[in-house]
């Protein structure tokens, strides 16, 4: 009679803080190889990771319409996907490619929106089947807003220091996660609602080009304050630098992935970045540490934070060196394009009346439709241009293209992770 391998031990592995890592090691299932940082699938452990994998994989041939495949690389799905695209059009635009311990999803659709629900679809059956999984029942899918496409995270909260672990927020009263980009329009009443609106009064402070500092010089809650940031952004690599003029309460800080979308989205521009010292001259005037939203130069693009809206008799900036305004009121002194560009952050609030804590969070997957960039595996830390190669074929209207590309990775292996940390 043949015996399975599984070398259960009371010992943990050596410097794991991973709690499924351990209970998988500790159950027999999988070794850790310290050296390499390798996780060592034994019988019962790649067992159960070949589970997750074939219950997934069918979840998203019957859920989204996933044709699985064998192929290794993304230029080889598409080699597959324009092979066959003609004669079965849909049916050949969409792909689940087992790469070992990940699924990679891949496919094409005719727009933007077809993308979108057909990303919808993969959360949905991904999220569906591991609803059926003890222990990997807590995942969410958590959208974090970037430049050019739209990206969703398969996130476990879990404790620091495990294994693909990523910082982010979660409201301990309803469970909603977040992550510092997470699009987030809710925001607090101001603290002004209610009173009076003050008079403008511009006041002389000197050396305080900080938030702290003004606080501090005015006895003021930083609530009461706004916060600028400058940059320039460009439409095309010879165009002129255009200046934009961003604004947050006191308390917030502004989002770079947010602002940049935005103002791709309503502008047209990229290469969003912090406006240079002799920029800032040259721009916006001498205005650094002292800017508000009340006489900016004309051509500068104004957009204030959701935070930032029905704001009354708050202080800004005088846009001249050493002086503030207090009295500020939106609406009345001065109006934007108001939009969701604050990082979201420990302590924010919820709008079912909780409020956010940091927490750790194991990122298992991640889903991106509107592709220009992707990240090719979920341990990769640079960014690799996506297959920008379109599928067309010819129907009974002629030509049909699918411009809108649409990818992702599930890890199976961090999921074990997961259900390791149930047993």
């Amino acid at each position: 009679m043949r015996t399975t391998l599984k070398p259960q031990t009371e010992n943990a592995p050596a410097k794991v803080k991973d709690a499924g890592l351990i209970s998988l090691v500790k159950g027999g299932d999988a070794a850790y190889n310290a050296k390499s940082g390798e996780i060592l699938l034994l019988p019962g452990g790649a067992l159960r990771q070949r589970e997750i994998k074939e219950r997934l994989a069918e979840a998203l041939f019957g859920g989204a319409a996933l044709q699985r495949v064998d192929c290794g690389s993304d230029e080889a799905v598409f080699s597959l996907a324009e092979r066959y695209v003609r004669e079965w059009q849909d049916t050949a635009t969409a792909y689940v490619d087992d790469r070992g311990r990940e699924l990679r999803v891949l496919g094409w659709s005719k727009d933007t929106s077809d993308a979108g629900q057909k990303t919808s679809e993969i959360m949905a059956a991904v999220s569906g089947a591991l609803a059926d999984i003890p222990g990997a029942d807590g995942s969410s899918f958590v959208e974090e807003t970037t430049p050019s496409y739209r990206s969703f995270s398969l996130l476990f909260p879990c404790e620091a220091g495990s294994i693909g672990a990523r910082p982010g927020f979660i409201c301990k009263s309803c469970g909603k996660l977040l992550l510092a980009d997470s699009p987030f329009e809710f925001r607090p009443p101001q603290p002004s609602q209610g009173e009076a609106p003050e008079d403008l009064k511009d006041i002389e402070t000197p050396g305080a080009n900080t938030i702290a500092e003004l606080c501090s010089q005015l006895g003021i809650d930083v609530t009461r304050t706004l916060k600028a940031m400058l940059y320039v952004g460009s439409r095309d690599e010879t165009a002129e630098l255009v200046p934009i003029a961003s604004f947050v309460r006191g308390d917030y800080n502004v989002s770079m992935n947010k602002l940049s979308r935005w103002l791709w989205d309503r502008h047209g521009l990229y290469s969003v970045r912090t406006a240079e010292k002799s920029e800032l001259a040259r721009l916006f005037g001498e205005v650094a540490g002292y800017c508000g939203p009340i006489g900016l130069p004309e051509g500068v693009i104004l957009v204030c934070d959701n935070s930032v809206r029905d704001s009354k008799n708050t202080v800004a900036g005088a846009n001249r060196p050493g002086y503030h305004r207090s009295g500020c009121c939106y609406g009345r002194d001065f109006t934007s394009d108001i939009a969701d560009i604050a990082l979201n952050g420990q302590g924010a609030p919820c709008p079912c009346g909780g409020s956010f804590e940091a927490v750790s969070m194991r990122e298992a997957g991640t889903i991106q439709s509107g592709l220009d960039l992707y990240r090719a595996s979920l341990d990769s830390k640079t960014v690799t241009p996506l297959l920008d190669k379109k599928l067309s074929y010819r129907d009974r209207e002629g030509t049909h293209e699918y411009p809108a590309v649409w990818g992702g990775v599930i890890s199976t292996e961090r999921i074990l992770l997961e259900i390791g940390c149930e047993r």
